[in-house]
């Protein structure tokens, strides 16, 4: 039932900003008693499901941009693939200390929006952040929305109204393959899964819904908050078990 209850609010939330929710729900997971490589395996499961329901929903309503999102997820997939390689080579402590770190950037990234938003990136540099990003993306098991936000403002240049919907289309396509990974590795545990991809069905909807209602520059609003608590709810953490 907890699981259940944190896969509504992490969806409905993850739908209607366009983070996809695994930046809450990895690490949520791991409050809860999951490893590293669990949470991030039944994150990453959850954020496909969630995915999929919200793409339509905001194709329906014409909030994607699929030009940029594929032009964005050029090299977010490979990059996520590789991430999800990679969580069985690296120690827990450095995925814990990562997701911290990245955190951090992101909110350095949108305190200073206006100055950034000017910068110019040619089409080379744009590729080699879309590689970084989906890389991160899979060994945190984050989906890449949270980085999205910004690669969709500061990089594309993307309408604020479509940023979300967007953000969700590139989510699905690099959480397809880390789910892919993830479950020839083994890591998904499918009885645990299920209460969560209920959940995700029902939030995506009450998400897609809720951003109908919503201006961009309010869902940009609760993006920022979102991103500080989780920075200062996860440092908390990771301070105390140092």
């Amino acid at each position: 039932m907890l699981y259940f209850i944190l896969s509504l609010v992490t969806s409905t939330l993850g739908s209607l900003i366009g983070i996809g929710g695994g930046v809450i729900l990895r690490p949520s997971l791991k409050l809860l008693g999951e490893s590293a490589k669990s949470a991030a395996a039944l994150s990453t499961f959850t954020v496909f499901i969630m995915a999929v329901i919200s793409v339509y929903k905001y194709n329906k309503s014409k909030k994607i941009d699929f030009r940029t999102g594929i032009k964005a997820g050029l090299l977010i997939v490979p990059g996520s693939y590789i991430g999800t390689f990679a969580i069985a080579y690296v120690a827990e402590s450095f995925i814990n200390f990562t997701y911290l770190f990245v955190l951090f950037i992101l909110i350095c990234l949108m305190f200073f929006k206006e100055k950034i938003h000017k910068i110019e990136i040619n089409y080379f540099f744009k590729l080699i952040i879309s590689l970084v990003i989906g890389f991160c993306a899979g060994i945190l098991g984050i989906g890449g929305g949270p980085f999205l936000i910004p690669l969709l403002m500061f990089v594309f240049h993307t309408e604020i109204k479509k940023i979300p919907g967007t953000s969700v289309f590139i989510v699905f396509i690099s959480s397809l393959f880390s789910l892919v990974q993830h479950a020839a590795d083994g890591n998904i545990d499918y009885i645990k899964a299920l209460p969560l991809a209920i959940a995700a069905i029902i939030g995506s909807v009450i998400g897609t819904r809720l951003n109908r209602k919503t201006d961009g520059k309010t869902v940009i609003n609760l993006y920022n908050i979102i991103m500080i608590l989780l920075f200062l709810g996860s440092l908390a953490a990771l301070t105390l078990n140092l």
